[in-house]
């Protein structure tokens, strides 16, 4: 039922299984268009609406979440403290329901997304550029132990309620707490049976929201880096096209050089699809990563008698909101320098030794390779990069200053990353004047 490709053993991050039980992934484009044509596989239909109607309700979930947790933000909304504190929960659920609608309605560009990376991009273990593989497979680490932070962050938001019910002090029915502050239309605390319901029905939508924020970023993460290995791989073949063919042989070495040039345009190709897919949810993310780091910091530097289970709970979230938006652009600054890496190693491939310039050379041959090489090089000048709806670049800039000693060096830092802690840093600095200033009146 699910879309999927085994061409050359595919295998894509174990945390795209929540994209699957969330109902985001493609469903294979022959479960309906079959079920028109073959009784057989009408079962196969019935599953893909089940699945459909499924993906729709974890939507309908998370949305009705985040409407009790808005519903709490208006009736607070005087208070400083409490509003700053559930925003955090509040806007990563918002964050999420984009995404998670965003892929929802772009099934068939996911669909067509997976089939241009089997084809073009996947570089598979078994084959002979395994050393690659292997780093390419070393780089998603990352992207596991912002999965380990994130599935700490939700299971401290379901399961610290539950404890404090248990092992707390006794508390009013009507008081009973939640995995987030809400504001239901009805009273969820009128029984036991509606409370653990209701309990039931926002944790899973806290699940859907963690999951599918880290789900999504791993697949990004993996696209992008077997993109970078590609790229490697590329680099390679341009540096054995001229000293591993015969010098004489002008025919091959243009044969090869075709080949090299098909395949930077399918990298390049597949690297402006993946833009085209991913830039939106990017734009909303790198927007409502700055509220977050803002609002969680203020809560970390300001709270008071607070329990310890949540000064770590707020740690681990503005842990994980640096190091996710941290990772995503690092993976977009690897892209930006694989693919402008390209024109040095094209100049630095040996192509003045080459047979193009023997006496006796085919001079239409001889011409064709230059033309071939000119214009990848000035294609290459051009960095692929992958932008936030085109407002912006993911990338690290990194600011060295080695020739003159009289300077220092910089730090490679992150344009975007720096860029929203500025921004961060200034909402914070507001928030906690505002703060201080009404502590101020009332002593």
């Amino acid at each position: 039922m699910f879309y999927s490709h085994q061409y050359k053993g595919l295998r894509f991050p174990i945390q795209c299984v929540w994209l699957k039980l969330n109902g985001s992934w493609p469903l294979s484009p022959t479960s309906k268009e079959k079920s028109r044509r073959d009784e057989s596989v009408l079962g196969n239909s019935y599953l893909a609406t089940a699945y459909i109607i499924w993906a729709w309700y974890v939507i309908a979930s998370v949305g009705i979440t985040i409407s009790y947790q808005t519903g709490f933000l208006i009736k607070n909304l005087s208070d400083i403290i409490i509003t700053t504190e559930n925003c955090c929960s509040t806007f990563m659920g918002v964050l999420n329901f984009v995404r998670l609608i965003h892929l929802r309605l772009n099934q068939r560009k996911f669909r067509d997304l997976i089939k241009h990376f089997s084809y073009e991009i996947w570089i598979p273990d078994s084959s002979s550029e395994n050393s690659i593989a292997a780093e390419c497979r070393k780089r998603m680490v990352t992207f596991s132990i912002m999965t380990a932070l994130l599935s700490c962050l939700i299971i401290m938001y379901c399961v610290m309620p539950l404890v404090e019910l248990f092992f707390g002090p006794e508390l009013d029915p009507q008081d009973r707490p939640f995995p987030y502050k809400m504001v239901f239309p009805y009273n969820a605390n009128k029984s036991w049976i509606g409370y653990v319901l209701t309990y039931m029905f926002t944790s899973y939508a806290g699940i859907c929201v963690v999951t599918t924020l880290f789900a999504e970023d791993s697949l990004f993460g993996f696209f992008i880096t077997y993109t970078c290995g590609q790229f490697q791989l590329l680099h390679e073949r341009i540096d054995n096209l001229f000293t591993e063919s015969n010098e004489d042989d002008e025919q091959m070495q243009l044969k090869r050089l075709k080949g090299i040039v098909e395949k930077h345009n399918n990298i390049i190709r597949f690297a402006h699809r993946l833009e085209d897919f991913f830039n939106p949810i990017l734009l909303v993310n790198l927007m409502i990563s700055s509220v977050l780091i803002c609002m969680v910091g203020f809560q970390i530097i300001t709270g008071k008698n607070m329990f310890i289970g949540d000064y770590v709970k707020f740690i681990i979230y503005i842990s994980s909101a640096i190091s996710q938006l941290y990772v995503l652009c690092e993976n977009g600054d690897a892209l930006i320098k694989q693919s402008t890496l390209t024109a040095q190693i094209l100049y630095g491939c040996q192509w003045e030794i080459s047979g193009q310039f023997k006496p006796g050379s085919d001079k239409s041959n001889s011409k064709n390779i230059r033309n071939h090489l000119w214009f990848m090089i000035l294609c290459s000048q051009q960095p692929v990069r992958i932008t936030a709806f085109k407002f912006s670049t993911l990338s690290l800039q990194s600011f060295t200053a080695v020739c003159n000693p009289l300077k220092e060096s910089a730090n490679a830092v992150n344009q975007i990353f720096s860029q929203i802690l500025s921004t961060s840093m200034s909402y914070f600095t507001l928030l906690r004047s505002v703060y201080f200033d009404d502590e101020k009146k009332h002593n």
